[in-house]
């Protein structure tokens, strides 16, 4: 009687097992090393150096009462602006002092 020295299916059932065992260890890592980027991306302000997305956030947050809320509407429309355009940020087209509160 004469024994098969490799028994391919049981072989490539433990490759199989093994490729997925590494795919979630890696994604384990990769996670857990983006989550702690994220937590630092929350702390550094990002809005400090651009007048236009405080006024966006301070709209987002009024949320029904900024349609009716002029300074909402100029900066929707700055920011329309913006997307569609190619011009840089540094040079608004409506002034700064119209997003006031």
């Amino acid at each position: 009687m004469r024994v098969r020295l490799l028994h391919l299916p049981a072989i490539a059932r433990a490759v199989g097992f093994a490729l997925v065992a590494i795919a979630m260890i890696a994604a384990a890592l990769h996670f857990r090393a983006a989550s702690s980027r994220i937590g630092a991306q929350l702390l550094a302000p990002a809005a400090v150096s651009d007048p236009l997305a405080a006024e966006l956030k301070r709209c987002q947050l009024i949320a029904e009462q900024a349609k009716d809320d002029p300074g909402c509407e100029a900066a929707w429309a700055e920011n329309r602006r913006r997307f569609f355009t190619y011009a840089p940020a540094s040079t608004p087209a409506v002034p700064a002092k119209t997003f006031g509160r």
